[in-house]
């Protein structure tokens, strides 16, 4: 039987990081399955807003967490939001399109998580 692959997120990375200890890791995205969906809805509402600062915040948060699970793609998606709210254009106000594509991620990634997590 074939291990599964993981593309949004590398838990063998985080596997690493924690000192190969599994306990720590299924601890680690259990919490991140039980805050993705919290998640998702502050960046929704803060989006629907127009809140660029909250959106920012959003951001960073997101960006710090998805770097430690080792979801590069996500991370990456998150630095760029934060820095276009931090440094935005004279007309930039914040909409539901600009979150769409780290929504998406968000969701593969913690579709990854989760079929990790239901491995024995």
């Amino acid at each position: 039987m074939h291990a599964p692959r993981y593309t949004h997120f590398d838990p063998q990375a985080l596997l690493v990081d924690l000192f190969d200890n599994t306990e720590i890791v299924r601890t680690v995205l259990g919490t991140f399955e039980n805050w993705h969906s919290s998640v998702q809805n502050d960046l929704r509402t803060a989006a629907e807003a127009g809140n660029t600062a909250r959106l920012s915040r959003i951001a960073h948060t997101l960006r710090g967490t998805l770097a430690q699970i080792h979801a590069a793609h996500a991370a990456d998606m998150a630095t760029a939001l934060e820095l276009r709210c931090k440094a935005p254009a004279q007309d930039f106000l914040p909409g539901p399109a600009d979150i769409e594509a780290l929504q998406r991620e968000l969701h593969a990634v913690a579709d990854e998580v989760a079929d990790y997590l239901a491995l024995p």
